[in-house]
């Protein structure tokens, strides 16, 4: 049965929201949208007009409390803003009792909402509690924002149907009490765009009208347990750093666990075929159904242990998830594995390390890293004979040899960074996937030459003077005689208001002339991989044509800018990898070498030792 309802008439009443339910999830731009339509029809209506809200659904349980099946977003924020005009509402005299709200999920919501800490201060306890206090403080801002609106909004929010009233009303919907609500939760958001597998698998699972009334206590605390559990395992995979260690990409749906189920359903898929493939909408959510009803219907399982079975699946997933997170040498290996190859050799991980003694799957994952590192090619030397290619000869640009090495000295430059940070006691620390993958979507990585390659690409004014500046420090920083006549000739440039680009350009190739002289750099070894490190493309571009001292010092102060420098990177710009380093101003030789060294000792262990 079905009617418009005046706010006011939900005064007094108990609403639960059940916990198949979506948690409290609106935004600022929800609730600030809201309040907006209100005022505005506040503005242009004319009297006996009413502004009519969403549906609200709602099962009646008993004598004025009431199960919500749609429309709890809603309700919860028009909650909010009557707390926030309470002081007002009852100096104009409406001083009926608020209604009260209780979510399921959520054991101490009803005295969260009584005690109204809401309004002083964020409870970052659970999400829902998080998205109250937020809510609360938009709503805040939003009417400092309308002057006179407390005393014009509470009439339009609280008025009756009588007298040419204008008001807000809902579009009450009260389902009859015979009707399934999990049933009719469903048909009500399957259409809906916001809402995701997992929140109809949540509804699925945790209908509690399936059971007998004899073992209904007892499995309603087992639902409940799952409900918290589930809120538990969301959270987690919410953590940044925990999400980007499993995946690669940014998560954009509401729900994360997800993630969880989506693996779920595609080994149950291979097994069990009940769809030719998962390409269609909800495929996940009805895979799981169809899962369920199987084990019911032909595993002869009750519906509690059907549950059971299905809720000991994610939980062992989680539990894998959390383990390697947790465990130092499983989190650095596993997480390198998951970037190079993607979050489908889970499922192949579970299954080995199920199998495998702790030391055996670690060995296993050594030997995976090896496969992804180790050097298959070969080369030829000046007489065409094969030779073979050692790590010191990969290149980024092989004219003899007509090869290309990039993605193999990513994939390698990544590792040392990544065992770098393994190695590294300090606070334990862990490599941080989620920096490093953000950026490869939003920046992209590049290989950058240590010692940089000449290129003739500075033609803007402004830029050739920035380059002249800062180059101008770095030489007179050497004191090196060898520079005080090129100097000279850079101090003239940057005064000439008309310097041409062949000019320019003859300066750079003096300045660099001298620097590979005293660096030991030519065409060939200024490609290889103990003159590359893995740079962000922005960061890349504002080091391109400098020397090594000027893009140590820019490296700095992005770093200081927050702007993320992987490990292994920052400590080839601070020379970290040569003994009491005699210059700092170029990259040299024995600079090359102790990079080189280091790389070394971290290829020989997995391609060479680990396996072994």
């Amino acid at each position: 049965m079905s009617s418009t309802t005046p706010l006011i008439d939900l005064f007094g009443k108990k609403f639960i929201i059940p916990h198949y339910q979506r948690g409290y999830r609106w935004e600022e731009q929800e609730v600030t949208e809201l309040l907006d339509d209100i005022w505005n029809f506040m503005n242009t209506s004319n009297k006996g007009e009413f502004y009519c809200l969403q549906p609200i659904v709602v099962q009646k349980i008993a004598d004025n409390e009431y199960n919500v099946l749609d429309g709890q977003q809603r309700l919860t924020t028009l909650y909010l803003i009557l707390v926030y005009l309470e002081e007002r509402r009852f100096e104009d005299g409406y001083n009926q009792e608020l209604f009260t709200l209780n979510y399921e999920t959520r054991d101490k919501c009803e005295k969260f909402l009584a005690d109204r800490t809401f309004i002083t201060t964020v409870d970052e306890s659970n999400i829902d509690f998080q998205h109250i206090c937020n809510s609360y403080s938009y709503i805040e801002t939003w009417f400092k924002n309308h002057a006179g609106a407390k005393g014009k909004l509470i009439p339009i929010l609280l008025d009756d149907n009588t007298g040419g009233n204008r008001n807000i009303r809902f579009i009450w919907y009260d389902v009859e009490q015979e009707k399934n609500p999990i049933d009719v939760f469903i048909r009500l958001n399957v259409g809906k765009i916001p809402l995701t597998d997992a929140e109809l698998i949540k509804a699925l699972l945790l209908q509690s009208d399936k059971y007998h009334s004899d073992d209904l206590k007892f499995n309603k605390m087992k639902l409940f347990e799952i409900a918290t559990e589930w809120d538990t395992i969301e959270y987690t995979l919410q953590e940044e750093a925990f999400w980007y260690f499993l995946s690669n990409e940014e998560n954009l749906k509401p729900t994360h666990i997800e993630f969880i189920f989506d693996a779920i359903a595609n080994k149950i898929l291979k097994e069990k075929k009940y769809f030719e493939s998962k390409n269609f909408k909800h495929a996940t959510f009805l895979i799981l159904s169809a899962y369920l009803q199987d084990l019911i219907t032909n595993d002869k399982k009750s519906r509690i242990d059907a549950v059971k079975h299905i809720w000991e699946m994610v939980i062992e997933y989680f539990e894998y998830y959390k383990e390697w997170f947790n465990n130092r040498k499983l989190y650095h290996y596993i997480g390198y594995l998951i970037e190079s190859r993607g979050s489908h050799i889970i499922d192949t991980l579970i299954k080995e390390s199920k199998e495998r003694t702790k030391k055996s799957f670690v060995t296993y994952l050594e030997g995976e890293i090896k496969e992804l590192i180790k050097i298959n090619t070969k080369g030829k030397d000046a007489s065409g004979n094969s030779i073979t290619v050692n790590l010191k000869d990969l290149c980024y640009e092989n004219e003899d040899q007509k090869t290309n090495d990039k993605p193999l000295i990513i994939r390698i430059l990544f590792l040392h960074n990544v065992i770098a940070t393994l190695k590294s006691e300090k606070e334990k620390a862990k490599f941080p996937f989620n920096l490093y993958k953000k950026t490869k979507k939003n920046e992209k990585w590049s290989l950058e030459h240590i010692h940089a390659q000449n290129s003739e690409n500075i033609t803007k004014p402004a830029h050739q003077k920035s380059w002249l500046q800062d180059h101008i420090k770095s030489l007179t920083n050497t004191n090196d005689v060898q520079f005080e006549s090129i100097i000279k000739k850079m101090n003239s440039a940057l005064k000439d208001d008309d310097l041409d680009k062949e000019k320019f350009n003859k300066i750079v190739n003096s300045v660099y002339s001298l620097i590979n002289k005293i660096a030991g750099i030519n065409e060939k070894n200024i490609h290889q991989i103990d003159n590359l490190c893995l740079i962000d493309k922005n960061t890349n571009s504002q080091l391109n044509n400098s020397v090594f001292d000027v893009k140590r010092e820019k490296i700095k102060k992005r770093e200081v800018k927050g702007y993320y420098i992987p490990v292994s990177s920052r400590n080839v710009f601070l020379k970290s990898y040569t003994d009491y380093p005699q210059n700092n101003a170029y990259w040299r030789s024995e600079d090359r070498t102790g990079y080189l060294k280091s790389l070394e000792e971290m290829y020989n262990y997995f391609v060479i030792e680990a396996v072994n």
